[in-house]
């Protein structure tokens, strides 16, 4: 297997590569540059963590001719808002952006939300690379034009639409990411096996122990299929229409819930959030016949193996009602014509959108 790889998203009308690879930014400084060859002025924007730990890589490999300015936001989920892209958006015109101007997306999937964002209505459309640093943003969120950031009525109701120019996947950067977080990032990579592959679902199953220790070879085989995959979703609904692409948020409707109930706190990743949202999703589809016992199992075990959470006794602490949970999900995007959407799942690698689920069932499937 090759050490790094370049996997096409081709769009009509907006194709880029992801690029995956260990220590690969110097490697393909070219091809960064060549995506934003009218350019001049270039924005970083970053967290104060990440900056610590990771501006430098990316400003060394920035030619000398570029205006270069980084804007630094607070990490978390709470920056993820109207306020912060208000606050960005003002800098970046005050600085003269132009429309051939660059924003660069360093950090996790808030900085990429918010990158993406600001990038997409900035004089209607700037250039964005994307920079991951997470395994969650490497996986899912730097990947296949999504932007959002959150209302008081829910998470990502505020967004657009908007294909990044180029995405660098380092896991040089996974190297500085504190076990939680890695490990909560292995939820979505968990998801791709269970709505499409179960192989893949199977090799993860084989490989944990391999993957908890950073096995870099694995690594970046994890990350390269959970592309391939999420790839295979985008070409064929790209904005979301036609209720393909809608798979991709298996157990996220109860995970939206449950942030919203945590305030989107630091009590709760997302990606934990993810995988007791997929374990309550998996137990639904049990209830309502559609998936076996021995396959819910299957799934509960691979996520408590991989060290994360799966049921509400990660969050007994706060003491969530189901009520309020149930509650959340009427302001749940995939929702249609006022009826609550849910992606369910037949079988390890085959998932469904299902819109007859009454409350009653949701409620005893939260557990």
């Amino acid at each position: 297997m090759k050490k790094n790889h370049s996997i096409k998203i081709p769009l009509r009308n907006n194709p880029y590569e992801v690029i995956i690879g260990k220590n690969i930014i110097n490697k393909y400084k070219k091809k960064i540059f060549v995506t934003i060859k009218n350019a001049k002025r270039i924005f970083i924007i970053t967290d104060t963590t990440i900056k610590k730990l990771h501006l430098k890589k990316i400003t060394q490999i920035i030619p000398k001719n570029f205006f270069v300015k980084t804007l630094v936001i607070n990490p978390g989920e709470k920056m993820k808002d109207i306020k912060t892209v208000n606050k960005i958006l003002t800098i970046l015109l005050k600085n003269k952006i132009s429309r051939n101007d660059a924003v660069f997306a360093l950090g996790g999937g808030v900085i990429g939300d918010v990158s993406g964002f600001l990038a997409s209505i900035t004089l209607r459309g700037i250039n964005l690379i994307h920079f991951p640093t997470t395994l969650l943003a490497q996986v899912d969120s730097s990947i296949g034009g999504k932007t959002g950031v959150n209302s008081l009525y829910g998470k990502n109701l505020i967004g657009t639409f908007y294909q990044p120019n180029l995405v660098i996947c380092d896991t040089i950067f996974l190297s500085t990411l504190p076990r939680r977080e890695l490990i909560a990032g292995y939820a979505e990579v968990i998801k791709y096996g269970i709505i499409y592959d179960k192989n893949f679902f199977n090799w993860l199953n084989n490989n944990i122990n391999k993957l908890l220790k950073n096995d870099s070879f694995q690594m970046i085989r994890a990350i390269k299929r959970s592309v391939e995959i999420k790839k295979e979703f985008i070409i064929k609904d790209e904005k979301d229409l036609n209720n393909k692409r809608a798979l991709l948020n298996f157990g996220h409707t109860f995970a939206h819930s449950l942030e919203n109930c945590t305030k989107y706190s630091k009590i709760l990743l997302h990606g934990e959030a993810v995988s007791i949202g997929i374990c309550m999703a998996s137990k639904l589809s049990n209830r309502l016949g559609f998936l076996s016992l021995n396959n819910y199992l299957k799934i509960k075990n691979i996520f408590y193996n991989f060290g994360l959470p799966i049921d509400l006794e990660f969050l007994k602490k706060i003491k969530i009602q189901k009520k309020q949970i149930v509650n959340n999900m009427i302001y749940d995007k995939k929702n249609l014509s006022g009826k609550l959407n849910f992606i369910l799942c037949k079988d390890i690698g085959s998932a469904f959108v299902y819109n007859k689920v009454k409350k009653e069932s949701i409620k005893k499937s939260i557990n």
